[in-house]
């Protein structure tokens, strides 16, 4: 069990989006190395990345494929024990507008980074059908 402050997980958070948003190579693996374990990983319907170069190599895809999209935080950060879990929304830019909506669920350890991520499309492309 994580005995992280809620507070810096709130700020692991920000950092962790923060990521998605910095098209700065060196700046981007700093932000990587400041929220992720050395051996933490993401997966989600559409990607993986496993360990630092690989979570960076995955980010720098996703910015490639849409260069114009901004990450943003829409939900509070729910904490208990080591898990976390938040909602954010891809795009909000002047050319494009909110586009994708997810949910990611992280496991933290006990220095506050993430150890995992699984991530969600609740909106958007590959988002699963609402009956």
């Amino acid at each position: 069990m994580s005995t992280v402050a809620e507070s810096r997980i709130a700020e692991t958070v920000d950092r962790y989006l923060a990521a998605w948003n910095e098209r700065s190579p060196g700046r981007r693996r700093a932000l990587i190395a400041d929220t992720w374990v050395d051996q933490g990983y993401y997966v989600d319907p559409h990607r993986r990345g496993e360990k630092h170069d690989g979570i960076d190599a995955m980010i720098q895809a996703v910015q490639e494929r849409f260069p114009t999209y901004r990450f943003r935080l829409s939900s509070a950060v729910d904490v208990h024990n080591d898990r976390v879990r938040f909602t954010w929304e891809a795009g909000g830019t002047d050319d494009a507008p909110m586009h994708f909506v997810g949910t990611d669920f992280g496991i933290i350890a006990n220095d506050g980074r993430f150890e995992s991520i699984t991530g969600f499309v609740d909106v958007g492309p590959g988002a699963p059908s609402k009956p």
